[in-house]
């Protein structure tokens, strides 16, 4: 199971230890027709700045979404994950998305 990170504020939580599929979707950015081509780039940064100790990997297009794998992350930090795309009509769309890392 994925949990959906939309184009606009979304918080998504998870526990220093647990390693999660995520996705963003940008169907609400598209025009009818058009695709996601690449995505460009991936940066995951403490909210506020600053070095995450989140990690990204795994990413891929799927449809209208990204979908990609985060693990690691400190307790009670919150990260800001930005996802940059490039579409099949030639458009440069930026995704961004809040993750909480707490522990129990």
């Amino acid at each position: 199971m994925s949990v959906c990170v939309v184009t606009a504020p979304e918080h998504v939580v998870k526990q220093p230890s647990e390693v999660l599929q995520l996705t963003m979707g940008f169907a609400n950015l598209l025009a009818t027709g058009e695709t996601i081509s690449s995505i460009t780039s991936i940066a995951i940064e403490l909210r506020g700045g600053g070095v995450s100790d989140v990690t990204v990997y795994n990413e891929a297009v799927s449809g209208d979404t990204v979908v990609f794998w985060v693990s690691g992350g400190t307790n009670n930090t919150k990260h800001r994950i930005e996802i940059v795309v490039v579409t099949s009509l030639g458009q440069t769309f930026e995704g961004d998305g809040l993750l909480s890392v707490k522990g129990a």
